[in-house]
């Protein structure tokens, strides 16, 4: 047994060198992994985890968890034993994470597949005004008064449900209209392969949303299990981009900048009234955060034109995980940051933040 155990600890080597190499191709990790191998993969894997009604993969990383330590005390004196069995954990985990969704982090990036990434500051004030204008009256329909907050009327599972149909439609209303850029149409292949497949609602509360909240994460996706594990304890008016974002995740956008694009872009096309208005004002607070680097004065300027229940909005986010600041967070954030980074996520964990280019890219040929 302590043979076969030598033997895993030592794959991890060539199982790492083997993924580096192919990341240099990501051509056929998008043609061969990510568009069919990695589709029928999650499928599977949610068809076993969608009929279990709690977060299965929170309960298995809790279990996880308590005999690690458990393991941990009855080697901690034999160090040669324990360090043998604890590379040979982390081997298999990692031949399994990539295997399961992991390898795509190295198909193409969606912002590969655009000539021009770059935008000015006249496109982005251009764009940030008539953003203002369009949430502005987004809100006022949801509240009738533009100093109150927009409340979401739904409960978990309606939420979950809107965000499945948000991406059926999307890939309806591609079939209608030709948005003329190679990134958008390969995004609605990937949510229309992905609905083909079965896109089951596999959306759940996190059993683990105290240490969440702590660790500053609304959510994530099990990479094992495919459940879409999101925080029960942020803002009502946080759950349809982040419910959105996770989808986007399981569908195989790996990167954070296009799983938030994804979900932007199936949030604004919803027939749904107040998921339109969450996606828009995601997008505008993206722009003001550029805005206010740039232009501070114009920025305040801005701020003067939106309606202050849209500022209720933002300063409720705010002030949520505001209450939960402590010393751990940076720490646990550095950590995801160096993952990210490991895994060709060149800007780390600022990635989150840098979807406000395609953003950009998507509305330019209505705002031309």
């Amino acid at each position: 047994m302590l043979k076969l155990k030598k033997i895993l600890a030592l794959s991890l080597i060539p199982q790492y060198l083997l993924i580096q190499f192919i990341s240099f191709y990501p051509n056929f990790i998008e043609s061969v992994y990510s568009n069919h191998i990695y589709i029928f993969i999650s499928s599977f894997f949610r068809s076993i985890s969608s009929n279990i009604p709690y977060a299965i993969g929170d309960v298995l990383y809790i279990i996880v968890g308590v005999f690690s330590i458990y393991w941990l005390v009855m080697n901690i004196k034999k160090p040669k034993r324990l360090l043998i069995e604890l590379f040979a954990c982390i081997s298999i985990a990692y031949f399994f994470f990539n295997l399961s969704w992991g390898l795509n982090y190295y198909r193409i990036p969606i912002n590969n597949q655009i000539e021009d990434t770059t935008y000015s500051y006249e496109d982005l004030n251009k764009f940030s005004l008539e953003l203002i204008k369009k949430i502005n009256q987004l809100h006022f329909q949801l509240t009738s008064n533009d100093s109150i907050k927009a409340v979401l009327p739904y409960n978990f599972q309606e939420n979950a449900r809107i965000s499945i149909s948000n991406y059926h439609n999307l890939e309806k209303k591609h079939n209608s209209q030709y948005y003329g850029y190679k990134f958008i149409d390969r995004s609605i292949k990937s949510v229309s392969d992905f609905n083909k497949k079965g896109n089951k609602n596999n959306i759940k509360e996190s059993i683990l949303s105290y240490p969440l909240t702590y660790m500053g994460f609304s959510g994530y996706l099990n990479p094992f299990t495919h459940e879409y594990n999101i925080n029960s304890l942020i803002p009502d008016n946080s759950k349809p981009m982040v419910i959105s974002h996770e989808i986007a995740h399981e569908i195989g956008f790996s990167s954070e900048m296009e799983a938030n694009f994804i979900s932007y872009i199936s949030l604004i096309n919803s027939e749904n009234i107040y998921y339109q208005y969450f996606g828009h004002s995601f997008a505008l607070r993206q722009c003001l955060n550029e805005l206010r680097k740039l232009n501070k004065e114009n920025y305040n300027l801005h701020l003067s034109k939106i309606n202050k229940g849209i500022l209720e909005n933002y300063k409720e986010t705010f002030e949520f995980w505001n209450n939960y600041n402590n010393p751990f967070e940076p720490i646990i954030k550095n950590v995801y940051d160096k993952f990210l980074k490991a895994n060709k996520v060149k800007s780390g964990i600022k990635s989150y933040n840098q979807s406000l280019s395609l953003i950009l890219k998507y509305n330019k040929p209505y705002n031309d």
